[in-house]
């Protein structure tokens, strides 16, 4: 590393100071996290029943509390980009040269499966029209590959279809938040105002003439 050979992606802390903010959700939020949870509950159910009926290996207990990780951590960041877009246009204006800013993750691996998956089926990207949201993708992901179908015989769970479509319904009637690397780059002045650092392969941004 002291020659340059290797690239070190830390930074270091040296004369740095940490302050703890708290952001509190307003009542929307509130209302989608507490809507979220209604949801999760009711898909737990419909999951363990399929468990239980011998449509889904017991196995599969680990994707779905996996996906719920996924799900509430994505939506947790997801409500701090209002308050870290301030903070950073407050030291901007302080005369700061240079914000950086660490997210926990770009949600990259969701959104680029989704992509492959609508252009592998002949269609354009779904994300063609705005950025993507991770927690949504999620939830789809997880409705789409681990909830049952069909029958061990290949005959049609009417239930459940029925249950997948009414979860999906809900879902996107959360109208869950963008990514938020992609927020955040939009919200303060594009991807000429922000230097993405990250290992992403792609990124969305917002068209200057449609918006």
């Amino acid at each position: 590393k002291s020659m340059g050979a290797l690239s070190c992606r830390s930074l270091a802390f040296e004369g740095t100071s940490f302050e703890l903010a708290t952001v509190r959700l307003d009542r929307a939020a509130r209302a989608t996290y507490d809507a979220s949870c209604e949801l999760w509950r009711d898909m737990r159910r419909i999951f363990d029943l399929s468990i239980d009926e011998g449509h889904v290996g017991k196995n599969q207990r680990s994707e779905f509390w996996a996906s719920q990780q996924r799900f509430f951590k994505g939506l947790v960041v997801a409500a701090k980009v209002t308050a870290a877009v301030r903070f950073t246009t407050e030291a901007l204006a302080r005369g700061e040269e240079a914000v950086v800013l660490s997210l926990w993750t770009t949600n990259e691996s969701v959104t680029a499966k989704a992509s492959k998956e609508d252009l592998d089926e002949g269609g354009s990207s779904r994300f063609g029209d705005g950025f993507a949201s991770g927690p949504e993708l999620t939830v789809e992901q997880l409705l789409d590959k681990h909830f049952p179908s069909k029958n061990a015989i290949g005959e049609p769970l009417q239930w459940a279809v029925d249950a997948i479509q009414g979860f999906k319904s809900r879902l996107y009637a959360l109208k869950l938040p963008p990514n938020p690397i992609d927020d955040l780059i939009d919200r303060l002045g594009g991807p000429e105002a922000v230097a993405e650092m990250s290992g992403r392969s792609s990124r969305h941004t917002r068209d200057p003439v449609t918006g």
